[in-house]
C-alpha cells in the first residue's frame, strides 16, 4: 500500500527531472540533397544566456559531418566554428577525408529533413566586390541564410567554389 502511495510523487519527481530540450532547424522550400548514409551530426544551439554552444563530439572523420543549427542564431556567429571544422577536416593528415560537410534543414515543401552541401561555397568575411556576388550581413539568421543559398543551390551546380561574402 505504501508503493502506490509514494509512487505518484516518484512519478512526479522523475517527470520534472527530464531535461527536454528543443532545438528548431532552418526551413526551405527544395530539397537540395535528400538522404546522407554515413554522417556524424554536429550540434550549434544558444544557451540560456544567449552564448553560442559547439557539441563537436560526435564528429567522426571520414563520414560526412551534419551541421545541425539553431535557425534563430546570427550566421555571422556560427561561421568561424564551422570554418574551423571544415579546416581540420581537409587538413592533410593520416587519412584522407573525401566526404562532404553539410548544413541541416527542413524541406517544407516534401516534409522532410534535407541536406545543403556546403564544401561548394567559399565563405568570405569582407566586403563583396561586385553587386552579382552573393552576399549577407553577418547578423542575418542562420534561417535566412539557408534559405537564401537553397535558392541559388542545386546538388550538381556546386563544383566549383562560389564565394559568399558575410560582413
Amino acid at each position: 500500500m505504501k508503493i502506490i502511495k509514494y509512487l505518484p510523487i516518484a512519478m512526479l519527481l522523475f517527470l520534472a527531472s527530464c531535461n527536454n530540450n528543443e532545438m528548431k532547424i532552418s526551413r526551405a522550400d527544395k530539397t537540395i540533397v535528400s538522404e546522407s548514409m554515413d554522417q556524424s551530426p554536429i550540434y550549434i544551439t544558444k544557451n540560456s544566456d544567449g552564448t553560442i554552444n559547439l557539441n563537436e563530439k560526435n564528429r567522426i572523420g571520414n563520414t560526412d559531418w551534419i551541421f545541425s543549427i539553431e535557425s534563430s542564431l546570427p550566421i555571422g556567429a556560427v561561421l568561424p566554428d564551422v570554418q574551423r571544422l571544415i579546416t581540420k577536416k581537409y587538413t592533410k593528415g593520416m587519412h584522407p577525408d573525401s566526404k562532404q560537410v553539410y548544413f541541416l534543414y527542413l524541406d517544407t515543401v516534401a516534409n522532410q529533413m534535407a541536406y545543403l552541401p556546403i564544401n561548394g561555397f567559399e565563405f568570405v568575411t569582407d566586403k563583396p566586390i561586385d553587386s552579382v556576388s552573393i552576399h549577407f550581413e553577418k547578423n542575418i539568421s542562420t534561417e535566412k541564410f539557408i534559405q537564401e543559398l537553397v535558392k541559388v543551390a542545386t546538388a550538381d551546380t556546386l563544383a566549383p567554389k562560389i564565394p559568399v561574402y558575410i560582413y
